[in-house]
């Protein structure tokens, strides 16, 4: 049995909320995959770097997972990058993103990875060097979760218990540590990068961690509490965070009436209001008098570039859904969800089968429920030299539709937010270190809910640092966000 947060499905760290009584989304059969394991493969690299030369080792390698019996399931691969020559002692960073179902291409081919696939002007996609991978500072481990990248489900499978909230961290954890103990690192300081949905897997690992020599965690755009992310009559957080969100992406398309200039300070004059008297208003429910409803709608209005009527008609809440449709209408256009400064033309008819959000101009997945990764595909088998016959899978509604978003030992009425677990890890290990990055677009996972979570997990403001980018979901996307990233990185790994 599967089961949704009350509703809620996650997709590359976008929440979409099913409605009361919607019917499941279509799912088409689990694709198993017959054949040998793939790896393990090892080759030799070089990328050339203002001032010097980096020479580096790639190793990937996909392994089987296998029920208590020992029956093999399914599969979970792993790409390594190792600085040559070869220091045992030096920094391993691992990497994984979200969905549930989005393999860890993001990162590996946007962010951290010695090569980036890069769109050029007329969609075609290529493979240049990164000249801002955290390889100069850190070795790097990308983790390809059930479902994506070459990992996969193995005949007789079904996906479970790998496609459940502690089954995909365990498996996870257990790589690392095999990982670590197999290349003779585990005395290396260890890093951990978790990207949306790959942030709840972050906080859900983090409670049984407490071997590893963790130095920081890095949480991107990360999904924390989740319950407090669902649409539901009488949760009025989600509301509260998104907002600031909001009101940034009609300030970017010339709508709204912010009072500030510039991204930075109309985020923060939307989240100030946010959190004291919209908050204050929200809080009161059906006891907010007239006129204090009339004067929040009015200021809602001015900083999302909605009309009065509109936030009114939703009792000060306007959902994701309807102001991605809303914003822009005039002009035919609905905005992203993952980076609200993308827009695509109202489609005619939405793809059956499958809950809007999944439809995001800023996602790509069309009409399709899988990304199938050409470049990814001919750059595992053309330089690190894995074998023809399989296709790099970068997204997968497949897997996400049959996700169990249960923690173990629950039942169906619970509370999701595995935050606690990373204030418990910082309490056992005084010199381990928090760093929260997110995008002033993302009106999937708003940073201000990540930042709510973290506030009150306990967690000491002078153990971790935040980080805003002029940015969607993905904060390191362009030239000059890769740049600010591995800056920051680079300091946080050298304790600076």
């Amino acid at each position: 049995m599967r089961a949704r947060i009350a509703g809620l499905a996650l997709l590359t760290g976008l929440a979409f909320v099913l409605p009361a009584g919607a019917a499941e989304p279509t799912m088409a059969p689990v694709p198993e995959v017959a054949g040998p394991l793939l790896g393990p493969v090892i080759s030799q690299h070089r990328l050339e770097l203002p001032g010097a030369p980096l020479a580096y080792e790639a190793r990937f390698a996909e392994r089987e997972l296998a029920d208590a019996a020992g029956k093999p399931l399914a599969t979970l691969s792993a790409t390594a990058y190792l600085r040559q020559p070869l220091d045992l002692a030096r920094p391993v960073l691992f990497a994984f993103n979200g969905g549930p179902g989005a393999s860890s291409s993001p990162l590996h081919f946007g962010a951290f990875g010695p090569r980036l696939i890069e769109r050029a002007a007329d969609g075609s996609r290529t493979l240049v060097d990164n000249p801002h991978t955290p390889l100069v500072d850190a070795d790097l481990v990308f983790i390809d979760p059930v479902g994506t990248g070459f990992s996969r489900v193995l005949p007789g499978g079904d996906g479970q218990p790998f496609w459940s909230v502690d089954g995909d961290a365990r498996a996870v954890l257990d790589l690392i540590r095999d990982w670590l103990r197999e290349n003779g690192r585990t005395a290396s300081p260890v890093y951990i990068a978790g990207e949306s949905y790959g942030g709840f897997r972050l906080a859900t690992l983090a409670k049984d961690a407490g071997d590893l020599n963790l130095a920081g965690l890095i949480l991107i755009s990360p999904l924390l509490d989740a319950s407090a992310s669902e649409e539901a009559v009488g949760n009025d957080l989600p509301h509260i965070f998104r907002l600031p969100s909001y009101a940034v992406a009609a300030w970017r398309h010339g709508k709204g009436k912010a009072r500030s200039g510039d991204v930075v300070a109309v985020f923060n004059e939307a989240a100030a209001f946010a959190q004291s008297d919209y908050a204050l208003a929200l809080l009161q429910g059906t006891r907010l008098p007239a006129a204090d409803r009339q004067r929040i709608a009015r200021r809602v209005a001015d900083l999302t570039g909605l009309d009065v009527a509109t936030v009114l008609e939703q009792n000060l809440r306007v959902p994701t859904d309807l102001f991605v449709d809303r914003l822009l209408a005039d002009k035919g256009l609905r905005v992203g969800r993952l980076d609200a400064r993308v827009t695509a033309p109202l489609p005619k008819q939405e793809v059956a089968g499958r809950p809007a959000a999944a439809n995001d101009p800023s996602l790509g997945l069309g009409r399709s429920n899988v990304i199938i990764s050409a470049p990814a595909t001919r750059y595992f088998q053309q330089e690190l030299g894995l074998p023809a016959g399989r296709d790099y899978v970068s997204l997968t509604l497949d897997v996400n539709f049959r996700w169990d978003f249960r923690p173990a030992g629950q039942g169906t009425q619970y509370y999701v937010n595995p935050t606690a677990n990373i204030a418990a890890l910082l309490r056992d290990k005084p010199g381990l270190r928090l760093l929260l990055v997110g995008g002033y677009y993302d009106l999937a996972v708003p940073v201000l809910a990540a930042r709510y979570a973290i506030d009150h997990a306990g967690i000491p403001p002078d153990r971790f640092t935040e980080a805003l980018f002029d940015a969607g979901h993905s904060p390191f996307e362009g030239e000059s966000n890769r740049a600010r990233m591995k800056a920051m990185l680079q300091g946080f790994i050298r304790g600076q």
